[in-house]
């Protein structure tokens, strides 16, 4: 339940709030690790974006797990389907596994037309206008405007180069 006349929630109903801003800090962490092989110059190279992302998501974490601490922020939801987060997070590792077997865009767009159908929202249109304008996005700010080269499968490969 939540707390009434602006009492604090007990402090283990923030664990939940502490703990996932970590994780994500750590997997930041382990991508910047990543990036010391990308190729330096003095100019801006390859590590640049994820520098930015990293930044970022770095502050944010901070925040959130500065907000957890003081319990400032909302507490832990009641626990729901735990099965549901890993099914979830096996889902993920599908998606990513698919960029190098079938490429970003397409596999992109499976991703996001499963995640959003499986997130219990029903409006194809929304849907595959979604899915369909990130990919868009995706490959003319990515690969056309700043030439990062994304996967591009066996799918797309006759189309895209």
């Amino acid at each position: 339940m939540a707390p009434e006349n602006g009492e604090k929630a007990a402090p283990e109903r923030y664990v939940g709030s502490l703990l996932l801003p970590l994780v994500i800090l750590m997997l930041a962490g382990v991508c910047f690790v990543q990036t010391l092989d990308f190729p330096g110059g003095d100019d801006v190279g390859p590590a640049a974006v994820p520098y930015l992302w990293m930044a970022f998501t770095g502050i944010f974490c901070v925040v959130l797990m500065v907000q957890a601490a003081t319990r400032r922020g909302k507490p832990d939801p009641v626990p729901g389907k735990v099965g549901f987060v890993i099914l979830f997070v096996a889902w993920l590792v599908v998606y990513l596994a698919a960029i190098d077997a079938i490429g970003y865009f397409v596999s992109s767009f499976v991703f996001l037309v499963g995640s959003m159908y499986v997130l219990t929202y029903r409006n194809h249109v929304v849907i595959f206008s979604v899915a369909a304008g990130w990919v868009v996005f995706a490959y003319y700010v990515f690969a056309q405007f700043l030439f990062i080269p994304l996967p591009v499968g066996p799918l797309l490969r006759p189309i895209l180069e």
